[in-house]
């Protein structure tokens, strides 16, 4: 009867501190582990996609999860790791990654953020260069400059409201439910479509911006100023002397160093 007495007083006393040990096993566990479904498998180990690949990782900070076709098998991205066709990024909390495609096209997600690679290649100079990407949220600075020896190239980015094509640009591109927010930097020039009315594309040209959503009838375009700029382009940054968005404003950038894209 005491042990009996004493279990219950034990059983009794932890009761009101279950919450708190939850919340503290949950602390122990890695933030992308937390954040996907609970069925999905983790794995440290990288395995190849399929096809050959249509980017690379340059480098990035805290935890990117990459997924090839099956949604439910994520590898932990890790710096000059390939990139498949159909991949899916997903940048966790505090977290920061930079890419280049076989396009010459460069990208930097910001933390939260969901990319799929749909399409990235490089043909010959007879056939069309086209890339595609999906993205579902979050935040993602593109740089697009096609290869002089391409005939044609364009550079497409969906969202759940917006479509938008670049051939030359510099932009930054943030994505929610129902809303789409488009941020053109220094000699850009793009196209955006609102996907409720696909019949009429509006152009944006150096540091303006516009957002479209679900709420709003038409796109409002808007300038954005130099030093608004500045600030929205530290996001993507992965440390303050990092050179994928940051070189001398008079040196033209180098193709062949993924870390030379001009600072505005």
């Amino acid at each position: 009867m005491p042990v009996s007495r004493k279990k219950l007083f034990w059983i009794t006393g932890l009761m009101p501190l279950l919450p708190l040990i939850a919340l503290l096993a949950a602390a122990q566990t890695p933030i992308a582990e937390r954040s996907l479904p609970a069925d999905t498998i983790v794995k440290d180990t990288f395995q190849a996609g399929y096809g050959l690949p249509v980017g690379k990782i340059h480098s990035l900070r805290g935890e990117t999860l990459i997924f090839h076709r099956d949604p439910a098998v994520g590898y932990r991205a890790k710096t000059g790791l390939p990139l498949y066709r159909g991949d899916i990024l997903r940048t966790q909390q505090n977290s920061l990654i930079l890419c280049r495609l076989v396009d010459g096209s460069r990208l930097a997600m910001a933390s939260g953020s969901i990319l799929e690679l749909r399409q990235s290649k490089t043909e010959s100079t007879r056939q069309p260069s086209v890339s595609i990407l999906n993205l579902t949220q979050g935040g993602v600075r593109f740089y697009v400059r096609g290869a002089p020896n391409l005939s044609t190239y364009e550079f497409k980015v969906q969202t759940e409201t917006a479509f938008i094509v670049a051939k030359e640009a510099d932009f930054i591109v943030k994505a929610g439910p129902g809303r789409t927010e488009i941020i053109n930097l220094r000699n850009s020039r793009v196209e955006v479509t609102d996907l409720a009315a696909p019949e009429e594309i509006h152009f944006l040209t150096d540091f303006q911006r516009t957002v479209v959503s679900e709420d709003s009838i038409e796109p409002l375009i808007e300038t954005v100023s130099e030093m608004d700029a500045k600030i929205l382009m530290a996001d993507f940054r992965i440390a303050p002397d990092s050179r994928l968005f940051a070189s001398g404003v008079n040196k033209p950038p180098d193709p062949e160093s993924p870390n030379e894209i001009p600072e505005e």
